[in-house]
């Protein structure tokens, strides 16, 4: 079990009993008032659970004061409404706020901060909300027009079939829901295979009512498709396949299918692509997943607990609810192959199937889309952002574009997670919110409908730069003027927290010739990550991790004097040696800003095990020097003058990635570890460095 720093549990301590005294001792005062503008958060839960949470900004909220009561409403940052409040009561420092339907906000006045807990029939409905006061009212906000020109107008009624089955070859029956536009067509088709949601009515109007015959279909194992092992994914190239010929055969259709899906749903589109499928014109896949061994389940062959909640989300026919379960706590106790259960899952065969192949081996093989690439045929449109977790469209991008003849790809990256722009914490300006949906439709009312609109002739690369906060149009991914540069790590021997002598530099390593730290597996590294939300990359504040945590090493450049832009792919190469047979060594880049805040860029991982190759697992010599290569991910920022680059190097960010118990063995399912002793090279003869691709300016 991971036990908690004493000194931050006894800070803890002390801060509770002192806001518990000063709460009994506090003269009871005026509630403040709800008139006015606010920021509004949402988290998941009801109720707070251990671990780190995302209080993420999610909208805005006004209100004004009509005789005793108060109207006004919350909104989503784009506007959307969240709730629109028609009724006010107040007691004390409580307010309930209710709404049209069934959903209400029960809150609490902890200051001039507004929090409470979103309810439906007047139970918690899986969220908490807190309301922070704003000094000018919030605008919402619009789209941006990243690819400009006419697009196919909402001009058509729509038709729908909520339940529609198709038969596979082996005679598998897979439910669809099928929208139609009205008319006499022929009509394009748009598909999106999935395991999530079939009956998807905004979807369906939405591509229906521009000309497209929209069709959301279940996989096996899912509500009422036939099969019953989903997350094995061994049919879904072939049904993948049988569907797009299906699709481009119903009355209507004009023979040209497109392909969407957003996560789990864009691997899917994938699958079906490698099938090659004759009547598959076009696919535009959002965030799509890459490949087993590369983000879910294992990270470059480390595996990711925290994929416990897309687990427990998918346990069953139809979507689980996992709002209210307690991951944090859970994952601190060993073996890792029981999370499931003791969260109340029950027994989930995915989660035994994943831990059953812990190499990178025939299975996983069979089950990568890059083992099959060369075989798409079809042009591909690939969305994300950069801090989006599911790293496909980059690696898919980057196999894809190393075959002879490929098809014609184009990638857009934003500056969004997995679920959005709002999940990332700043402001990145007017051009930072872009519509999906309008970037597929106009791929493919040319690839589907022939519409000669020159998206086929456009620069192929849109690029998000943080900092500059604007789009750029670039000719080719990667950027071929972008300038390998080493930054270097070096320090007197005392580089441990931010408060150390680690220097981050592009001259070449001076001073002493290693670092030291020691890792324990009982009290990791941590990552700051909330367990219930499925955002595993986001740019959190650091600044207290840096300063407190003695098992990392921190190395930290000069304030800069003049903007540097890093856009691209990034990696790091460690020199180190440690006294157990396997280990971590896990590389986080950060962007240090003048106040001294340290918000994460990217991180990545090598297990010492498959530094020669996720194959096979080849056990340390007990000191030994090894070199390591790890890749870093991507980003797209302009580092501003004043700002300076940080590197930390540690052997744990748990519960990003699972704790290495240091033994060699199963790191799954022991529950037995050790206590490694690591050094970290950073001398003439083994420089260790990152590698960042510069962007002359």
């Amino acid at each position: 079990m991971i036990s908690p720093r004493p000194a931050r549990v006894h800070r803890a301590r002390l801060q509770l009993a002192f806001l518990l005294f000063a709460g009994a001792c506090a003269t009871p005062a005026k509630a403040p008032s709800l008139t006015g503008d606010w920021d509004v958060y949402l988290v998941r839960g009801s109720v707070a659970r251990p671990g780190f949470e995302g209080w993420r900004r999610m909208g805005y909220a006004h209100f004004e004061a009509h005789d005793s009561s108060v109207a006004g409403s919350v909104n989503r940052r784009t506007g959307e409404p969240i709730l629109a409040v028609t009724h006010l009561e107040a007691k004390a420092d409580t307010v309930t706020l209710s709404g049209t339907g069934n959903q209400a906000i029960a809150a609490t006045w902890r200051g001039d901060t507004l929090s409470g807990v979103m309810l439906a029939d007047g139970k918690p409905a899986g969220q908490r909300i807190r309301f922070v006061r704003r000094s000018t009212p919030f605008v919402a906000e619009q789209p941006f027009l990243l690819w400009p020109g006419p697009v196919s107008d909402s001009q058509y009624a729509v038709t729908e079939d909520t339940l529609v089955y198709m038969r596979t070859r082996d005679g598998a029956k897979l439910a669809s829901y099928v929208a139609r536009p009205v008319g006499k067509g022929p009509f394009g088709v748009v598909l999106q295979r999935t395991p999530y949601t079939r009956i998807l009515h905004p979807a369906g109007q939405y591509w229906a009512s521009r000309g497209y015959i929209f069709i959301a279909q279940h996989v096996r194992g899912r509500d009422v498709s036939d099969g019953n092992d989903f997350g094995d994914y061994d049919t879904d190239v072939r049904d993948g396949y049988d569907a797009v010929e299906w699709a481009a055969k119903l009355p209507g259709a004009n023979g040209r299918v497109g392909l969407i899906g957003h996560s789990d749903e864009g691997r899917l589109a994938w699958y079906a692509a490698v099938s090659a499928p004759p009547h598959l014109a076009a696919l535009a896949p959002s965030a799509a997943t890459s490949d087993p061994w590369r983000i879910v389940p294992y990270e470059d062959m480390v595996f990711s607990p925290i994929n416990v909640a897309w687990v427990c989300l998918m346990r069953a026919r139809t979507l689980q609810n996992t709002n209210e379960l307690d991951i944090g706590s859970e994952l601190a106790h060993l073996p890792l192959s029981s999370l499931p259960q003791r969260l109340g899952c029950g027994d989930v065969p995915l989660w035994d199937r994943w831990l059953a192949h812990s190499t990178l081996d025939a299975y996983w093989r069979a089950h990568a889309v890059t083992t099959n690439i060369a075989k798409v045929k079809a042009p591909v449109l690939q969305i994300a952002g950069w801090y989006d977790d599911s790293r496909g469209p980059i690696d898919y991008t980057n196999a894809l574009l190393a075959v002879p003849g490929h098809p014609f790809v184009r990638l857009v990256m934003g500056p969004g997670a997995h679920k959005g722009v709002d999940y990332v914490a700043g402001e990145f300006g007017p051009e930072s919110r872009v519509e999906t949906r309008r970037l597929q439709l106009r791929w493919f009312d040319h690839f589907l409908l022939g519409k000669d609109n020159g998206v086929d002739r456009e620069p192929p690369f849109d690029d998000f730069v943080f900092g500059d906060d604007r789009w750029r149009k670039e000719p080719a991914w990667p950027l071929a003027r972008a300038v390998p540069t080493k930054w270097f790590l070096s320090s007197g021997g005392r580089a441990n927290t931010s408060a150390g002598d680690g220097v981050l530099d592009t001259l070449a390593p001076t001073g002493a010739a290693s670092d030291t730290f020691t890792y324990d597996p009982a009290r990791p590294t941590q990552f700051l990550i909330d367990s219930r939300e499925l955002e595993t990359s986001l740019n959190e504040d650091y600044t207290e991790l840096n300063a407190s945590e003695h098992d990392a090493l921190v190395f930290t450049s000069k304030p800069l004097t003049k903007p540097i832009e890093v856009t691209g792919q990034m990696s790091a190469t460690l020199w180190a040696a440690s006294d157990a047979h396997d280990t971590d060594w896990i590389v986080m880049l950060l962007d240090v800003f003048p106040d001294g805040h340290a918000q994460r860029v990217q991180d990545g991982i090598v297990r010492a095990r498959f530094r020669q190759g996720y194959e096979k697992e080849v056990p340390l010599t007990l000191g030994s020097v090894e070199k390591y290569d790890i890749d870093l991910w991507f980003t797209s920022r302009v580092f501003e003058p004043g700002h300076r680059l940080r590197v930390s190097v540690s052997s744990a960010l748990f519960p990003k990635y699972d704790r290495n118990l240091n033994t060699g063995g199963n790191n799954e399912r022991d529950s037995t570890f050790i206590v490694a002793h690591q050094r970290l090279l950073h001398d003439e003869g083994h420089p260790s460095y990152i590698l960042l691709p510069v962007v002359p300016r």
